[in-house]
């Protein structure tokens, strides 16, 4: 007699991209509450920076300050971006599964571990290290494991994903030829896999200086943060949303019935794709900023801005010449998408800010605005491809409204976060405010006060949406309404061709 699998057997070995997909999401949604929560608690103690009020010591929020961060990157966005791309990819290449489909589910689980491991070691008193040494070095150790441990389920997810474009095609659809996502998805796993090992490299450094005795160098808490920082930042968060340049184009294209250059579309995305590098921005290495460096980081921080409008060039082209046959059912979806590519924009005007010498703001609370602009923008694509693509992810019919609602509550939230930040960071507040207005770097004026209160009702809505979101995929998930099939009446290989079982 045949032994059937349990039930956690199944869960756990499953290799079907769908599924794993869900997986993702689902995991990364968390994440995302988790890191919004940080978020949050972060805002509140800046209220007050006249002594620690939420937390006890100036430490304590310097936890919570990069826990925010790191989870942002690497277990909210990044995930999301990885789930959506492992549901839509092997669909739009025409691929019956993810190529190395073992080694897909892997590295989710390896992912999901680190994850975890990440969330742990900051709740107990450890994450990236503190200012003052305040944290408890074995805790500070397990965070860096689970970063290399995300680190390695990241790249593995990544590759397969890679692997699948390139090779797991069906015969005659040209590498040139794959649908806008497949490519931003290609050119970002390819920027992802040259760029997370030079993390992972910081973290390994880090971690082996600060077992055993007493750190040499890089193992020192008070200089930990500093040697990854970059990869929460301007330019290497562009990265970690490159995608969204792909939901964009495939909803305006389908929405309007028409189609951008392939070439120009290719050559948009692939630059943005160069801009976003950020591996060389780490200042812990520099040894002085000789004129050369100095001058390629301007160059760097302003190509992104016409690179941007270069792809927004290429997608209005489309609306302009089309605007007659829109797709009124698309209002949700296309309303997302525009709201997204504005944030991104946005985004890298603020980064390039930062490089103006006289302006001073390479350190100041306008950082936290070019993070939340960038990584926000990658939130508000992945509603938009839950409103696009959402009944191939649920197999149930999707809310539109409430999708659209959701979607609004938190570009709110993260608009009022975002403008707060920016403008008191011209006030002088800095980057990371401690708990005492000596290490916040501002006057306490009033602008500055009124200011923080903004962040605080940004950052409280930026949660709400993600609450509202968690709770819309849950009613979606449970829902008993059947998905339509293909709502959109489109003739593309993801609508068009029916679900296929994966084989272990």
């Amino acid at each position: 007699m045949k032994n059937e699998s349990t039930v956690v057997e199944r869960i756990v070995t499953t290799t079907d991209s769908g599924t794993l997909s869900r997986y993702w999401i689902i995991s990364a949604m968390v994440g995302l509450l988790f890191s919004s929560v940080t978020g949050l608690l972060v805002s509140l103690e800046r209220i007050d920076l006249s002594a620690a009020n939420i937390f006890s010591t100036a430490d304590e929020v310097f936890q919570f300050w990069s826990a925010h961060r790191v989870s942002l990157v690497l277990i909210a966005v990044l995930p999301l971006m990885i789930g959506l791309a492992t549901l839509v990819v092997p669909r739009q290449v025409g691929a019956s599964r993810l190529v190395f489909p073992k080694m897909s589910a892997f590295s989710f689980w390896i992912w999901l571990f680190g994850a975890l491991i990440i969330i742990i070691g900051f709740l107990a008193n450890g994450g990236v290290g503190t200012p003052d040494a305040g944290s408890e070095s074995q805790s500070v150790a397990l965070t860096f494991v689970g970063v290399l441990l995300a680190i390695v389920g990241l790249c593995g997810a990544s590759a397969s994903l890679l692997t699948t474009i390139v090779a797991g095609r069906i015969p005659g659809l040209a590498l040139l030829e794959i649908p806008a996502f497949s490519w931003s998805v290609l050119i970002a796993g390819t920027m992802w896999i040259a760029t997370l090992p030079v993390l992972a490299a910081n973290v390994v450094l880090i971690y082996v200086d600060m077992r055993g005795r007493e750190p040499v160098n890089f193992g020192s808490e008070q200089v930990a943060w500093e040697q990854i920082s970059w990869a929460f930042t301007h330019p290497q968060v562009y990265l970690w949303v490159l995608p969204l340049l792909g939901v964009v184009a495939e909803i305006i294209s389908a929405a309007f019935k028409g189609k951008p250059s392939n070439a120009l579309l290719a050559i948009s995305i692939g630059l943005m794709g160069l801009a976003g590098f950020g591996a060389y921005a780490q200042t812990y290495f520099d040894l002085g900023t000789p004129v050369f460096e100095e001058a390629f980081s301007i160059i760097h921080a302003f190509v992104a801005i016409p690179y941007v409008l270069f792809f927004i060039a290429v997608i209005a082209s489309v609306v302009v010449k089309n605007r007659k046959q829109f797709d009124k059912r698309a209002i949700t979806p296309i309303v997302l998408a525009a709201l997204s590519i504005v944030f991104l924009f946005q985004g890298v005007i603020v980064g390039a800010l930062h490089v103006i010498g006289p302006l001073e703001l390479a350190t100041r609370s306008t950082v936290t605005s070019q993070i939340v602009l960038t990584l926000g923008a990658g939130v508000l694509a992945f509603m938009a491809a839950f409103a696009w693509w959402g009944e191939l992810l649920t197999g149930k019919s999707i809310s539109q409204q409430k999708v659209l609602i959701t979607g609004i509550i938190f570009h709110l939230g993260v608009g009022l976060f975002a403008i707060a930040d920016l403008l008191v960071g011209f006030t002088g507040q800095n980057d990371f405010t401690g708990a005492s207005e000596f290490a916040a770097g501002t006057d306490s004026s009033n602008w500055g006060d009124a200011l923080n209160i903004i962040s605080l009702i940004g950052s409280s809505l930026f949660m709400v949406g993600v609450i509202s979101a968690v709770a819309v995929g849950c009613q979606h998930a449970f829902s008993k309404t059947p998905a339509e099939g293909n709502p959109w009446d489109l003739e593309t290989l993801e609508w068009t061709l029916g679900e296929k079982e994966e084989v272990a």
